[in-house]
Formats: C-alpha cells, structure tokens, sequence
C-alpha cells in the first residue's frame, strides 16, 4: 500500500490528472462558445481572458517547477496553496464560466447535473458556513506538521489534498460571487461575513507560523542563508498578507455585487410595485424615507467591519505576545 501511495511514474514536474481536468474545462468551455444559442446572456470577451488566466495558475501550481521546489521549501508550498486555493479559482470564479460550460455538455448530462443540485447534501454545501468551514480546513488541516509531512512523501496524498483546496475554493468563490439574488444566491450580509472570517483565518494561522521561533515542518539547512525557520516564516508571511490581499478583493467583488443587485431591484421597482402593493415599501421616494430604510442596514454594516477590523488586530496583538513569551 506504501509502495502505491509513493508511485509517481513522472516526478513531481507532471500531473496527469491535473493536465486532464484542466484541458478539459478549457475544450468544455470553448465548446460552449461555438454554441452561441444556447448562451444567455453572451459572455464578454474579458471574462474567457481571466478564466484562462485562472486556469493557467492552477496548471502552474501542479506542474513544474513549482512542485518540486514546494517539496524542499515550506515557503514555495505555500505560493502553491496560494495559487490552488484562493487565486486560481477567485479567477475562474469571476469569470462565471457556467453558462458556457452547461452550453457544451450534452443535454442528459445538463439534465443529471440538475437533478444532482436538488439533492439535500447539496443544499447543506450550499449553506455559506458550510463553504466557509470547507475552504479553512482546506488550509488548516494540512498545515499540521505530522499530516503536511504525510502528504509530501506520498504524491498521492498530496495530489488529493491539492485537488480538495482547488475543489473547496471553487465552491467557496462560486457562492460567494453569485450573481443571483436571494433565496437562489446566498445572502448580501452572509458573503461578506464569510469572507471576513476567512480573512481572520488566515491571519492567524499565518501569523502564528511567521512569529513562532521553531522551525515545524523541517530540520535541514536550505542552503543560500535560507534556514528551515526563515524558510517557514516566509511561508507564513504567505498565508498572512498575500492570502488575506486576495480574499480583500473578493470582498471588494461582494460590495460591487451588491451594488448591482440594488441597481437591479431599482431598474425592476415599477413591475415589482405592480405585482403587489406591499413592495411600494420597499422603495423610497423622498429622502426621509430613504433614511429610515437605510440607517439600520447601514449601522449593521459599520458594526460588522468595525468588528471584523478589530478582531484581525487582536489576533495579531495576541499571537505576538503568545509567541513571544514562549
């Protein structure tokens, strides 16, 4: 069973399975587009642009050279998880490539993946704790010293881990930048939440790696100066700031969202008012009805990024004095 789990007939450079699943979402989606009926809306030409860029960086992730240097240096791993867990499917993910996928899969295929979405588990993913709860320990549990060695001397445990980051960032982007109003799309309030908290994950579990004063994941020298412990505070410094910068724009991508929904809704208020009587409440015509519609929503919000920005500082203030009282 050892000798399985270690077999890895190309070497770190390669992987197959990598190589086939993304060949495949490129040919899917460039199948979609030579369909142009079945697409509504049309999509933009930038939107193919960036979710081939997002492809390219889960392709430069799983292959050569990144992998092998990730093997022999903590701190180029975490570019890896960077790229397959949060900047890669972030890309895809604003691309909003599904419409053009659906276009190019065969009609019972479309029709299994419908039936599929009903299924209750499906509904319990689709909750943003779930999403949320998914991309941290995709992170977390592989960061645990006894596991992270596990995974990087047997390729198939780390292709799995690898495939299960890329699969959780997905689903997590997908929820969190869908177009759709709720109850079909999550919740204004929730998505912004959902990407705070993770922003806080990060935080601290980055910090934690890049303060501490012994080295975990290693015990040889790199060579050039490097020593297992910069190696692993650099690491961390990954998991800290450049992780945290990206789920900042997606958050940035909620408040756009946002934006467009109530455009959408103030676009719609004349047929929505004439479907019934009670949605002439829900918009206002002078502007102090503007402000009782909006100061508790608006004091919410404050509230929760008031909150939110505290809670980073106090993670990091107390990992510091934690670690540093060791």
């Amino acid at each position: 069973m050892t000798n399985l789990l270690s077999f890895d007939p190309l070497g770190a450079q390669l992987s197959p399975a990598s190589f086939i699943v993304i060949a495949m979402s490129a040919w899917l989606y460039m199948r979609g587009l030579a369909r142009p009926g079945r697409l509504r809306p049309q999509p933009a030409h930038w939107q193919g642009g960036v979710l081939f860029v997002g492809l390219l960086c889960l392709l430069l992730a799983f292959n050569g050279p990144l992998p092998p240097l990730g093997r022999s240096f903590f701190s180029i791993h975490q570019i890896n998880h960077l790229l397959i867990r949060l900047l890669g499917p972030l890309l895809i993910v604003v691309a909003q490539p599904w419409g053009v996928w659906a276009a190019g899969l065969p009609r019972n295929l479309r029709r299994q993946i419908a039936a599929t979405a009903r299924q209750p588990f499906v509904r319990v993913l689709r909750s943003p704790w779930a999403a949320t709860a998914l991309l941290i320990a995709a992170l977390y549990i592989w960061q645990v010293p006894a596991v992270f060695g596990l995974a990087q001397r047997n390729p198939a445990i780390e292709l799995g881990a690898h495939l299960g980051m890329a699969a959780a960032g997905l689903w997590f982007f997908t929820l969190l930048l869908d177009p759709r109003d709720p109850p079909e799309g999550m919740r204004r309030g929730a998505r912004l939440l959902s990407g705070i908290i993770v922003i806080v994950s990060n935080i601290l579990l980055g910090s934690l790696t890049t303060l501490k004063e012994i080295a975990l994941y290693s015990a040889t020298d790199k060579g050039a100066g490097l020593t297992p412990l910069t190696d692993e505070t650099v690491g961390g410094y990954t998991i800290w700031v450049p992780s945290s910068m990206i789920m900042i724009v997606a958050i940035v991508l909620v408040f756009n969202g946002w934006n467009r929904a109530e455009e959408r809704r103030w676009n719609a208020r004349h047929a929505l008012m004439r479907q019934s009587n009670s949605a002439a409440l829900e918009f206002p015509e002078t502007a102090e009805e503007l402000r009782l519609k909006v100061t508790r929503p608006n004091r919410d919000l404050g509230r929760t990024l008031a909150l939110s920005a505290f809670s980073m500082f106090a993670i990091v203030m107390v990992t510091a004095i934690t670690v540093a009282s060791l």
